[in-house]
């Protein structure tokens, strides 16, 4: 109930807070969270660092964190912008990396055991250098019997309805109306087919897929 939290002071409150000191992560911030739908309470979070973590069980007591990011091939000191976990399946998630001139997608099938590059065609060259855009963010939609895959980049908005490794093709969605400005955000409702994509600079922008 955020009504009773002390308002207008930034100084830490425990008022209807409860800090899970399992998760803390030392000389660094947390930049990105993830949580999961089906089952629920599966918690992923990233740092601003390259850093990668899993909580399973996030919302009973203070659980032990998995480090799901050492020895991945992530590039190194990138920053975790966004983790979309799959609505369906806990253990399917997309990684989010915003650097420029990196590998800037990656997907596990497996909680993070192992992740796979999925950046495809918004990389000039396979290792992520060259003049790709800057990936920001990344939602997964359900769409009938298949899933379609969205990612705001900094210059626009793209969709693919298959993911194959290094190999995915991402299509731009809206490229007379969004346009090739900045998509910081995305956010998609299952029951019923919204997606709705905020940009830098060219307002917010929504379409229904059905269901």
């Amino acid at each position: 109930d955020v009504t009773t939290i002390p308002a207008y002071s930034d100084s830490k409150t425990s008022i209807n807070w409860s800090q899970l000191t399992n998760s803390v992560v030392s000389s660094s911030r947390i930049s990105a969270l993830g949580i999961s739908k089906s089952p629920a309470n599966r918690l992923y979070y990233g740092t601003l660092d390259g850093r990668l973590f899993r909580i399973d069980g996030a919302n009973i007591g203070d659980s032990i964190r998995t480090d799901i990011g050492t020895g991945k091939g992530f590039p190194a000191y990138a920053y975790v912008s966004c983790i979309d976990v799959d609505p369906s399946d806990y253990n399917k998630a997309i990684l989010v990396l915003s650097n420029y001139s990196i590998q800037s997608l990656f997907y596990t099938t497996d909680a993070g055991v192992s992740w796979h590059d999925i950046s495809g065609n918004l990389e000039e060259y396979a290792d992520g250098t060259g003049n790709g855009p800057s990936c920001r963010w990344a939602s997964m939609l359900p769409v009938g019997s298949s899933i379609m895959y969205f990612v705001g980049t900094s210059t626009g908005l793209y969709s693919t309805t298959s993911l194959n490794g290094s190999s995915t093709v991402w299509v731009q969605e809206g490229p007379s109306t969004i346009g090739n400005v900045a998509v910081d955000m995305i956010d998609t409702r299952a029951v019923d087919g919204l997606v709705v994509a905020a940009t830098h600079a060219n307002g917010v922008f929504s379409a229904n897929l059905g269901v």
